[in-house]
């Protein structure tokens, strides 16, 4: 399975569960926009947006037993992908069909947002400790984060 097509009931109910847990209320998400929550980091996209990063994003993930993402693209598009498809990119398949993006598994415990401002967002606590103790230069590519 490379994409599978989200039945448009089942991407409602899973788009007011995602906006209810990570506090997304509108279109975009931080840092364009404020959000409580502390287990969130944006960096800006350039640090992420390459195969090495991707790959060990990946891994990562796979490591915590994920196994497929949903994904949910700006232009109303919801898949189930295989982990090993993501890219978490804002326009990530270069023909701007895909625009903004938010990736995260059933169990809603990690999420990922790619923004058309140049910042990919990573949430969850356990998500978010990893790639801070993986990525030793990690303060030095979050110009738009107001939480780390």
């Amino acid at each position: 399975m490379e994409k599978e097509q989200v039945s448009a009931e089942v991407a409602i109910d899973l788009r007011k569960k995602m906006e209810q847990i990570w506090e997304i209320n509108k279109s975009y998400w931080y840092p364009l926009n404020e959000c409580d929550r502390h287990d969130v980091i944006a960096f800006n996209s350039e640090f992420i947006e390459n195969k090495e990063k991707v790959n060990e994003i990946i891994t990562l993930l796979e490591e915590h037993g994920v196994e497929q993402v949903l994904e949910f693209l700006e232009t109303g598009q919801t898949c189930r992908i295989n982990v090993a498809n993501l890219h978490p990119f804002y326009c990530y398949n270069d023909d701007l069909t895909g625009g903004e993006g938010f990736w995260f598994s059933d169990k809603m415990d990690w999420i990922i947002y790619a923004s058309h401002e140049g910042t990919i967002t990573f949430g969850g606590k356990w998500l978010v400790e990893v790639l801070k103790s993986k990525w030793s230069d990690w303060n030095n590519h979050i110009d738009w984060d107001t939480k780390n």
